[in-house]
């Protein structure tokens, strides 16, 4: 198989289309085709069906995406780090991260990490962990952060710290302006929580198990944003760690109150272990544990370190 060729699978299995897949590589509609056809023809196998937006890719194409992304990502940094000479190490690396995580962690992050390999390009991308996950198994991202992340053969679970949750709405709702609250508080309001099996829905779903009682779950949205503008119009209440509303607190858009006793998601690093393990991954990952930790002992991240 040509390296070009999964070039361009990718880039169309990524935008969903042909013609976006072709402006994006910047080269016409017809080349894409071709190289792609010559793919399906060299492996016996159909990689797109059609729908009425554009493509998506059948069983084999998404075989041939989960197994291409890593040999491709390995290949570009090879190629950087052969341009580079003796400039140091170099690459790329992504990683995934929750947003309300990303909010603490990411500018410190970058910023220790790149003082140290300038000439290493991170990318980031943030979502949910069931999204973050999905990554993760398809191997769009090198290395994550995951809140809760269930174990798993072929991925290595790194525990790193514990952000408290808070009930957060819009100020002057009922149960925000006490000291602090109880799970069981949570049985007589109007929620907006993301889906299953996203890991915070899924921990709150274990808590209330514990009392036995029924949530009124308003909306499901599984969107940061979408969530925090439901909420800052008031239509009803979400748990949220401190870095999914900092700023909005801070501007008076929404109020926040504590659990009592008080209530945590966990924080852990995920990789998977099914492949080489390069040296600048592996100091990625120890960079991700300093920076957290000097947030967390600082007093920048509030949370609690797991040490291990």
């Amino acid at each position: 198989m040509e390296t070009r060729a999964l070039r361009y699978f990718q880039t169309v299995a990524e935008c969903g289309s042909y013609s976006r897949g072709a402006e994006l590589l910047r080269i016409s509609q017809p080349a894409v085709s071709r190289q792609i056809g010559k793919l399906e023809d060299e492996l016996g196998a159909k990689l797109f069906k059609r729908n009425g937006h554009g493509v998506s890719l059948t069983d084999a194409g998404q075989t041939l995406l989960e197994r291409c992304q890593p040999v491709l990502r390995e290949l570009e940094q090879t190629k950087q780090e052969i341009r580079n000479g003796t400039q140091g190490p170099s690459g790329s690396i992504a990683l995934a991260v929750p947003p309300a995580a990303a909010h603490f962690l990411v500018p410190a992050l970058v910023q220790r990490f790149g003082a140290s390999y300038p000439n290493v390009f991170l990318k980031l991308v943030g979502g949910f962990s069931s999204q973050i996950h999905e990554w993760l198994v398809r191997g769009q991202v090198d290395i994550s952060c995951l809140h809760d992340p269930l174990p798993q053969k072929g991925f290595e679970i790194t525990p790193l710290l514990q952000e408290e949750v808070f009930l957060v709405g819009q100020p002057g709702m009922r149960l925000l302006d006490r000291a602090q609250i109880r799970i069981a508080d949570l049985a007589d309001i109007p929620l907006i929580v993301p889906s299953r099996p996203n890991a915070s829905r899924r921990l709150l779903d274990t808590w209330v198990a514990r009392t036995g009682m029924t949530l009124n779950i308003r909306a499901e949205a599984d969107d940061h944003s979408i969530i925090r503008a439901m909420i800052r119009a008031g239509i009803g209440y979400t748990l949220l760690t401190q870095g999914a509303f900092e700023l909005d607190q801070r501007h008076g858009l929404v109020a926040a109150v504590p659990f009592r006793p008080r209530a945590y998601w966990p924080l852990a690093i995920v990789r998977a272990t099914g492949t080489a393990r390069s040296e600048i991954l592996e100091r990625f990952h120890a960079t991700i544990r300093e920076a957290a930790r000097d947030l967390a002992r600082s007093g920048a991240w509030p949370c609690v370190l797991i040490d291990r």
